[in-house]
């Protein structure tokens, strides 16, 4: 009997009745799901990895389905644009033939509210912490969990959030919980299982589908905004054309749409596509984009993930993505039906750096064309404890909980111990979001914690960079501040912002409504953190590579009048040193090392040879010859460990971390920071090439 014959009759058809024979991934996953173990599973964008896990899961419940009438299955996506989409996938699938109700919870919808309660419903990682805040009864007889896009929670507060949740909803159950978690881009997939779920190995299984895809890619410079809009319309031509263009921030993205739109014929068909705008305009977006024959859409990171906005002709990539994972997320949404993906990467007008970003550009396309991915192994994080710990005294109402029911929750992480959540709470009610009971181990409620769950800021944890709050003087709009501001500002306090002085007349959830005022010295300060560390230091690495690699086929997806600069500038690196030297120059005011070794790396070298004040990126370390001290490059250790010393100094704050990162004690926050030089593969590989490295002096390239 195969696997499919091993599926119920009806069942197999819903989910394949269209099909002429199974995807390797969608037979592979039967067996395992059928026998009830937990399956961590990796296949390629729009291998079919949904009805991969969903048709056995559905088999094995369906049983349960029909006699709980409550939800079976639990599907979690990391977005709600992607859980809206997966809603009318799935739907479409089980609804009319098996007879099975698909639902939503979200901060936008709520279907556990209206009519008969969904089977299959489809959630956010913070919805799910709703449910679980409220004590939903909704949650009682979920037998399965499938955890979508797992690689955008991989090492990270929503993903450790996650798994304290699934812990929390274990718990609450009389039965056992099955999961799932699948992606496209995992490099190592029992990372997932130790990071995510608390499961012994014997049962799970580890299926991986590599999925291999031709790229035809195309490097270009944009010179100027006319430049943007001549190579859409020759793309175009006078054929039908779906073009999905991706950018790294609003901004970029509005001013696409408006180039775009400067035409009369694409102007109808130009959309833009990002997390500021509504529900509701993102879904009428995407209805319209995917009706039309010929469309443009402009977006950030919102559509890289699984939406179904219909096939994608070329995708544009306007600007480098951060990592290899986003840009195999973006290229991935491009001629999804075919067996090869179009992606034009575009460094745009604005750049300092176009020598730079395209053999970034390169670096990730090899790296794509290899299917190779970067390697971390679990970190140990801390700040969804934070946020964990807080929403367990706040679900009984602020009183006083005992610090063991706490830790109750997290014994499944081998890192955390008894005394470390001790001092994280310690930390908490010396920052008044608790308070510590006088006489027993328990702590309760004080008035910050109130403010986080008024401005709903208690239920997730993403980075601060990412959640703001609009600054208003009546209906002017005067920009945005990050939203962990509302924790230390209040009515009546005066703030300098857009270089005016203020007073805050009124505060939202979404808005700081204030008007003009005398200039003081009492302004309460507008907290700000510093953007990230810069690229993985694994595209560094990689760059270097592409520069002294023998085979120039790479330079081919180069535009001819930017080949021949890349190129160029190749072949003088190359005369000026080999693959295992140090470059550097010195003009009259410093010396400058060009070690392609990335941020921290560049960092933790000038800590360790006691540099002061150099100037650091991923490429280079700048050193005014008045602080110039001889590195010692033989000295370097390849082992992370060994630079316990600078760890102090090595720490940054960015903006990439949470807001209940921020509550964390110090050491805490260090050791957090530290995870990606202690954890990240490429950094001792790294290490490896400089120590066995000889500097040599270059003129200035």
């Amino acid at each position: 009997m195969t696997p499919l014959e091993r599926l119920e009759s009806k069942i197999a058809s819903a989910f394949y009745g269209r099909f002429v024979s199974l995807r390797p991934v969608q037979e592979g996953a039967i067996d395992p799901i059928l026998a009830g173990k937990n399956v961590v599973l990796s296949s390629g964008t729009g291998s079919g990895k949904t009805e991969a896990v969903l048709a056995p899961l559905v088999n094995r419940y369906y049983s349960n389905i029909f006699e709980e009438e409550q939800p079976i299955i639990l599907y979690i996506a990391p977005t709600k644009a992607l859980v809206n989409d997966l809603e009318r996938r799935i739907t479409s699938t089980v609804s009319s033939s098996l007879n099975i109700r698909v639902g939503i919870r979200h901060g936008d919808r709520d279907d556990l509210k209206s009519g008969q309660p969904p089977h299959i419903l489809i959630t956010t990682p913070e919805s799910l912490e709703v449910m679980l805040f409220r004590k939903d009864k909704a949650l009682d007889k979920i037998r399965a969990v499938v955890l979508d896009e797992v690689h955008l929670l991989y090492n990270t507060q929503r993903g450790l959030q996650l798994a304290v949740l699934l812990q929390r909803l274990k718990k609450k159950l009389t039965h056992e919980l099955q999961w799932v978690a699948i992606s496209a881009t995992i490099a190592r997939l029992e990372n997932i299982q130790n990071f995510l779920c608390d499961a012994p190995a014997e049962n799970t299984v580890f299926l991986q589908y590599p999925s291999q895809r031709s790229i035809d890619a195309h490097v270009r410079h944009i010179k100027k905004p006319g430049d943007f809009l001549d190579l859409v319309l020759k793309i175009i031509g006078d054929q039908p054309a779906k073009l999905l263009v991706f950018t790294n921030d609003r901004n970029s993205t509005e001013r696409l749409a408006g180039i775009l739109q400067s035409d009369k014929k694409l102007a109808p068909g130009v959309f833009t596509h990002y997390s500021s705008l509504s529900p509701e305009v993102r879904h009428e977006i995407e209805k319209n984009f995917s009706i039309l024959r010929t469309a443009i859409c402009v977006a950030t990171s919102t559509l890289e993930l699984g939406i179904d906005i219909g096939d994608i002709d070329a995708v544009i990539l306007w600007d480098v993505p951060g990592n290899v994972e986003s840009f195999l997320q973006r290229i991935g949404r491009g001629n999804r039906r075919s067996a090869k993906t179009n992606v034009i990467c575009l460094i745009p007008d604005t750049s300092l750096t176009v020598m730079m970003d395209t053999l970034r550009f390169l670096a990730l396309i090899d790296m794509a064309k290899r299917g190779e991915m970067p390697v971390r192994s679990p970190f140990n994080l801390y700040g969804a404890f934070v946020q964990q710990s807080i929403v367990q005294v706040a679900i009984e109402n602020g009183q006083f909980k005992k610090i063991s029911e706490i830790f109750e929750n997290f014994t499944q992480f081998p890192y955390m111990s008894r005394a470390i959540l001790e001092g994280i709470l310690a930390e908490l009610a010396s920052n008044d979001y608790l308070k510590h009971h006088g006489f027993k181990n328990q702590y309760g409620a004080s008035e910050n914690l109130y403010k986080l769950i008024d401005y709903r800021m208690i239920y997730g944890n993403f980075s601060a960079q990412s959640q703001t709050i609009e600054v208003n003087a009546g209906s002017k709009n005067l920009g945005e501040i990050p939203i962990y501001n509302l924790l230390t500002l209040h009515t009546g306090d005066p703030i300098r912002f857009a270089g005016q002085d203020w007073k805050i007349r009124e505060i939202k959830n979404k808005m700081i409504q204030v008007e003009r005022t005398a200039r003081t010295e009492s302004s309460k300060r507008i907290r700000y953190m510093k953007k990230g560390i810069g690229f993985d230091p694994v595209l560094t690495e990689r760059i270097w590579q592409i520069i002294h690699g023998e085979d120039t086929a790479i330079f081919t997806d180069v535009a001819t009048s930017l080949r021949s600069d890349v190129l160029k500038f190749c072949e003088t690196m190359q005369r000026h040193c080999n693959n295992r030297q140090i470059p550097y120059e010195v003009t009259s005011k410093e010396v400058c090392y060009y070690t392609y070794g990335g941020y921290l790396i560049n960092k933790a070298i000038c800590l360790m040879n006691n540099i002061q004040d150099p100037e650091i990126d991923d490429i280079s370390i700048r050193i005014k010859l008045s602080n110039s001290v001889p590195i010692q490059w033989n000295a370097l250790s390849t082992n992370p460990q060994d630079y316990s010393k600078i760890f102090d100094s090595l720490f940054e704050v960015t903006s990439e971390q949470s807001v209940f990162q921020t509550m964390l004690p110090e050491n805490l926050q260090k050791e957090e920071f530290l995870q990606e030089w202690l954890k990240n593969d490429y950094i001792p590989k790294i290490l490896e090439r400089l120590k066995n490295s000889e500097q040599v002096k270059m003129m200035v390239v």
